[in-house]
């Protein structure tokens, strides 16, 4: 009794040509054809030869074509390999063992034929007998390999590579040799090596002189730069920053020119020691300044979010629409970040935008006239050692030139009116009486400071936190910035790195130019 055309359809042998047909438990749709489970030899065509190198034409014979793998025999190399032992993460090379077609300037090239004796082996079906040609190949490929794991590249394996073709006498036609200008088809989507990240940051070019561009010339905001973008200073008017830094080297020189004299000349080795302190501290006192008035402050990148939520329903009042705000955790609280539409991103905690320079600032303080710049996060440090410095030096000047003319009444014995007829105590009495004016104010901008940062808090956020006591009774929110202590609070502020500039005036603009999907459109 024979059986049924069904059963007999599907007792096939596994490698019967005919595939079977899928079962119901397959999703529906348009099923890929046999070809795709049962892949075959790929063909090359093989391009055709100029009229002139026709002799060197037969030597191009296909000599290592694939073999069979099921009538492959067990040999030495599959012995030792039952008995190796795994090497871990070794890289394994992704070029063939034996290089059978290698391609050269955009062409395919077999390796050249040795004879008679690789056809008949063919004919008769059994492996070729492997050549010199072909061991020093396998030999080369597995050198590779561990050259890879010792950190050698693979251009230099390359290298090395054609020089052993070329030492065994394997000279390639002049007509496959890789040419020097490289005709590529439009039609055809190649992408080299560095083409996404070249495309990805385009220079922008000016389109007066064609020189790149920087990133301060195409930044909105009212600040000022100079050398190129590596300083900058704020957008409202520096008088106060000039009259301000003029009381900065005014007071110090006039201090170096009369009183530090005396104590040189007249108090031996502490007179010397005192001058020298003096003078580090009234360089301190000038660098922090000029940092804290050219550095970037923490400007913040804008066109981040150019498309934020709305709500659906319209205010109340009549009034504009506003975007939603965000709720981000801080620790063990909730702070809501709001939406700037003037930069067009949503601003970190602690940040704010400043109306004097236009711009947000990350963890800004507050912008400060008399160094024309705002204070935030990258200059924070320097702007508190600025008020820290000056106060001390204020001290030291006023103690050493009061001390100066008491000494030089005691020693020399005049009365004061006396001791002011010289230059030396005329220019103390007048550094004495600068630094007395000038020190109630430093003094005071640092002791607020230096309760700010003992809570870590910032400027703008005191002033929210008195706000919201006159309008809420009760104590204000907590501080979800803080750490726990007043030693972690001063760690925390003044010994974090400033980090990098958000805004990178002095860079290069750039521009991407990379497609959505550059292959649609061929």
């Amino acid at each position: 009794m024979s059986a049924s055309p069904t059963l007999a359809s599907n007792r096939r042998s596994p490698v019967s040509p005919s595939f079977p047909v899928h079962s119901n438990t397959h999703a529906g749709g348009i099923q890929p054809s046999a070809s795709f489970f049962r892949p075959s030899k790929p063909h090359y065509s093989r391009p055709s030869s100029p009229v002139g190198n026709n002799d060197n034409s037969t030597t191009l014979e296909d000599d290592y074509p694939l073999y069979d793998i099921s009538k492959r025999t067990s040999d030495s190399t599959e012995q030792n390999h039952e008995n190796s032992i795994p090497v871990k993460g070794l890289k394994q090379s992704r070029e063939p063992l034996i290089d059978r077609e290698r391609p050269i300037g955009g062409v395919v090239v077999s390796p050249p034929s040795t004879g008679h004796g690789s056809s008949s082996a063919h004919a008769h079906g059994s492996r070729p007998a492997p050549s010199r040609s072909t061991t020093s190949r396998i030999r080369s490929s597995l050198d590779m390999v561990f050259n890879l794991r010792r950190g050698v590249s693979m251009d230099s394996n390359r290298h090395e590579k054609r020089i052993q073709d070329e030492e065994q006498g394997i000279n390639l036609p002049t007509h496959y040799a890789p040419s020097t200008t490289s005709t590529h088809d439009p039609s055809v989507f190649m992408p080299s090596r560095h083409g996404a990240a070249s495309l990805g940051a385009v220079p922008r070019l000016d389109p007066k002189t064609g020189k790149p561009m920087r990133n301060y010339q195409l930044h909105p905001s009212r600040n000022r730069f100079f050398f190129g973008g590596r300083l900058l200073s704020g957008g409202d008017a520096p008088w106060a920053f000039a009259v301000s830094f003029a009381l900065v080297l005014t007071v110090p020189g006039l201090w170096f020119g009369t009183t530090c004299q005396w104590w040189w000349l007249n108090m031996g080795a502490g007179g010397k020691v005192m001058v020298i302190l003096g003078g580090y501290l009234a360089l301190l006192v000038i660098s922090s300044m000029l940092a804290t008035a050219t550095m970037d402050p923490g400007i913040l990148p804008r066109d981040l979010d150019p498309d934020p939520p709305y709500p659906s329903t319209s205010p109340s009042d009549g009034g504009m629409r506003a975007p939603l705000p965000r709720d981000l955790k801080v620790r063990s609280d909730v702070v809501r970040v709001k939406y700037c539409p003037t930069c067009k991103t949503y601003r970190p905690p602690r940040s704010s935008h400043c109306k004097m320079c236009d711009n947000c600032v990350d963890g800004c303080d507050h912008h400060c006239q008399w160094v024309n710049n705002c204070v935030g996060r990258r200059n924070y440090t320097t702007f508190f050692v600025l008020l820290l410095t000056t106060t001390i030096t204020l001290v030291l000047i006023i103690c050493t030139s009061a001390l100066h003319l008491y000494l030089v009444t005691r020693k020399e014995h005049v009365n004061f009116r006396h001791a002011l007829s010289n230059n030396r105590g005329a220019g103390s009495a007048a550094v004495f009486s600068l630094s007395i004016l000038v020190i109630w104010p430093v003094a005071a901008l640092f002791s607020y400071h230096l309760r700010l940062l003992v809570l870590n808090i910032t400027t703008i956020e005191q002033i929210r936190n008195q706000a919201h006591k006159t309008l809420v009774p009760g104590p204000a929110p907590p501080n979800p910035f803080s750490h726990g202590s007043w030693r972690r609070n001063v760690l925390a502020v003044l010994c974090r790195p400033p980090g990098y500039s958000w805004l990178d005036a002095s860079g290069i603009a750039t521009e991407d130019k990379r497609e959505v999907n550059p292959r649609a459109h061929i």
